[in-house]
């Protein structure tokens, strides 16, 4: 049996699944696949009953690790799920988990 060698793509794979072991996260993910959309942050914090302040906290390890991105709408802060190769294999895991 060959055995898997640790490359950059792996990786970057495996920071990805822990970065979405957190419920929250992964709500959150969840959240934007559902949408379809981008959703600001204190659209994000209603929908998971969190405070603003924790959203952005939890959003922020997202974009740090490449699974969202943010913009400025006016004022405020919108997230959008970033499609990148690796996030959008994994995505594809979580995609067929919300549709299930």
């Amino acid at each position: 049996m060959k055995i898997l060698a640790e490359n950059s793509r792996t990786a970057r794979a495996i920071e990805t699944f822990k970065i979405l072991s957190s419920g929250t996260r992964f709500k959150i993910v969840t959240l934007l696949m559902k949408a379809g959309r981008d959703l600001c942050v204190n659209e994000i914090a209603e929908a998971i009953g969190m405070s603003h302040s924790a959203t952005s906290h939890q959003l922020a390890k997202l974009e740090d690790k490449g699974i969202v991105r943010s913009f400025r709408m006016g004022q405020m802060i919108c997230y959008e799920i970033e499609r990148s190769a690796v996030t959008g294999e994994l995505l594809t895991v979580v995609d067929q988990f919300i549709h299930k």
